[in-house]
């Protein structure tokens, strides 16, 4: 193999049948390994491809020189596809033809029509006595005419003329296939006249009960004869190709999601994963790119560490105090297992937010994201569902929102050898690799969801799958504590012994304690309150009471507590009955036998 590069992708040349042929490749491909095949001029018009590589789809050619689609081209053909398939590609790729292209691609298509999953022509070559043969009104090629009868081994040019196996001809084949097709073309071509070739299939495929999408432009070059223009409709020809050459789907979308208007705010609510700049960055770049006409606002609500239960009481703060978005993105599948949430508070913390959101925004889409982890895996390798991601759908199942199941995906196609956790992913903090993945299964997800996007605005609320969900969860500052004995409101809490931190729970007002025995008091209304902590290494034990009665302490000091002060939320109790309520707090002079300290630093509480 000869590797190149291509515009900035990784070209793997080789040879198939004595005939050079490549693949240029993606940076990470999707599901099933979808291929594009050019069938001529693999650089004229090549703004779909590097559109289709970016977002997963290999491109493949294949070197037939002046051989015009001829039988003996359709067996080299022939091999290239064996070649590609055995490298791990597609069985149904997407052929893409441009001008004599369409010689090659309508009659292998014929030869195989069980192989070929769509076909995208750009001005192309429909009948060989158009063109080379200008037997009609193209200006025709005379020396490229007679190549043609040499290479189809006419014995004249009125076996030439008689020949009934042109992509005209053929077309019946490609009716009963319904393989789908579509044509860009230039209305004052004169070299290939669309009359002749593009019009005369449009109305041949109307008579066998088939049609084509058909694009047509009038600004064909002059010097050109009309044949070479700008080419327009890219994105809308790239998703032709995604439309019909995508494998199996990780996506599931419900209700599905509303087209965005003249100005759209998305929202993206998270842990470590989406406070990174990876797969968010290539998503909002896409819908930037997808939809240029509407003026994008993006909320960057990523907190590391962070899952379900802390997203329903920052969601105010974080996300809605920021604007009022028209699609949000949360994911919680990685921290909610990780930060050793029980089940029923993974739902009452994911349904707390999708409530509170349908309550102030009912015309607000939502999408859950399952990233994964090495325990997602080998829970499918087990044969179950993970549980985040089973708790989690229960959500997305009552509320009509759409999700996406990475952890899935990641297993299945690390299953059959497309790739590997340790060598590409590395990390549940993913890898570029991991994060291109991502990117991919997302637009993916929102290319499929906007080709038939949901009519109606508002959202409607079921029943909770949960009464006791963390709908109307908020902070409450650490200021409203009362009966401060040996616990002080720092203004601007931060630590002295060099560890780390996280954004938004440091610098910030805090009440500390590290003294046995101090305690404070705190008046709160609702059915749950919690603590918001940034639980370091000295973070100790908190004992407390609710409304007079004990409750079991609370060991604060966590498995990343040693080297961070982690923020950490604790929900105390979520099962008072509705009304005002009194939380005293003790700082215990029990601690873990890891932690240095009795420490307790309390960033909000939590109350819902």
């Amino acid at each position: 193999d000869r590797v190149t590069d291509w515009n900035g992708f990784r070209r793997v040349g080789f040879s198939a049948a004595g005939r050079e042929g490549w693949l240029t490749e993606p940076p990470v491909a999707q599901p099933g390994k979808p291929w594009v095949w050019r069938a001529s001029f693999p650089d004229f018009h090549a703004e779909i491809d590097r559109e289709l590589l970016a977002s997963g789809w290999h491109v493949g050619y294949l070197e037939t020189g002046e051989m015009l689609g001829c039988d003996a081209a359709l067996d080299l053909w022939d091999a290239f596809y064996d070649e590609v398939v055995r490298r791990g590609l597609s069985p149904k790729p997407a052929l893409e033809a441009v001008s004599r292209g369409g010689l090659y691609a309508y009659r292998w298509a014929a030869r195989h029509p069980e192989r070929v999953s769509a076909l995208y022509a750009d001005t192309p070559v429909m009948d060989l006595k158009s063109w080379p043969g200008g037997k009609g009104k193209g200006v025709g090629a005379p020396d490229v005419w007679k190549i043609a009868q040499k290479v189809y081994g006419f014995s004249s040019e009125s076996d030439a003329l008689a020949y009934r196996q042109n992509p005209l001809d053929l077309l019946p084949i490609i009716a009963r296939a319904k393989i789908p097709l579509r044509h860009v073309i230039s209305l004052n071509d004169r070299v290939v006249p669309p009359e002749e070739n593009t019009f005369e299939a449009e109305r041949r495929l109307a008579k066998l009960g088939s049609s084509m999408e058909l694009v047509t432009v009038k600004e064909g070059t002059p010097e050109s004869g009309g044949h070479h223009f700008s080419l327009p409709a890219v994105t809308e020809s790239a998703d032709f190709f995604r439309r019909h050459t995508m494998g199996k789907g990780y996506h599931t979308l419900r209700r599905g999601l509303k087209p965005f208007g003249p100005a759209a705010t998305v929202a993206f609510l998270g842990g470590s994963i989406t406070y990174s700049c990876g797969w968010r960055d290539r998503v909002e770049a896409w819908l930037v790119a997808r939809f240029p006409n509407t003026a994008f606002t993006f909320i960057r609500a990523g907190i590391p560490s962070l899952g379900s239960v802390p997203h329903a009481f920052r969601l105010a703060p974080d996300v809605l105090a920021k604007g009022s978005p028209d699609l949000l993105f949360v994911e919680a599948a990685v921290n909610d297992p990780s930060n050793f949430t029980t089940p029923e508070r993974m739902v009452r913390g994911l349904e707390g937010v999708v409530r509170h959101v349908r309550e102030k925004l009912p015309n607000c889409d939502i999408v859950h994201l399952h990233f994964a982890m090495p325990e997602h895996l080998a829970d499918w390798k087990a044969g179950r569902v993970p549980l985040a991601v089973k708790q989690h759908e229960r959500i997305a199942v009552r509320y009509g929102n759409a999700s996406l199941d990475l952890t899935r995906e990641v297993y299945e196609r690390i299953a059959a050898g497309e790739f590997s956790w340790e060598k590409d992913f590395k990390d549940l903090h993913p890898s570029p690799f991991g994060h291109q993945l991502y990117a991919n299964s997302l637009t993916r997800m929102l290319d499929d969801a906007f080709r038939s996007p949901r009519r109606s605005l508002a959202h409607t609320m079921p029943r909770p799958v949960d009464s006791r969900s963390y709908s109307n969860g908020r902070y409450v500052a650490p200021s409203e504590a009362a009966n401060l004995s040996g616990f002080t409101l720092d203004p601007s809490w931060q630590p002295t012994d060099g560890k780390g931190t996280r954004e938004g729970f440091v610098n910030v007002p805090t009440l500390v304690s590290t003294v046995p025995r101090s305690a404070f008091t705190l008046n709160f209304t609702g059915r749950a309150v919690g603590l918001m902590l940034a639980a370091g290494p000295d973070a100790g034990t908190a004992e407390f009471a609710i409304d007079g009665k004990p409750r079991p302490p609370l060991d604060t000091f966590t498995p990343w507590s040693s080297g961070l002060h982690l923020p950490w939320a604790v929900i105390l109790a979520d099962d008072l009955k509705p009304g005002a309520h009194e939380l005293v707090v003790t700082l215990s002079a029990k601690r873990s036998p890891s932690a240095t300290g009795t420490a307790l630093r309390i960033v909000h509480f939590l109350a819902s």
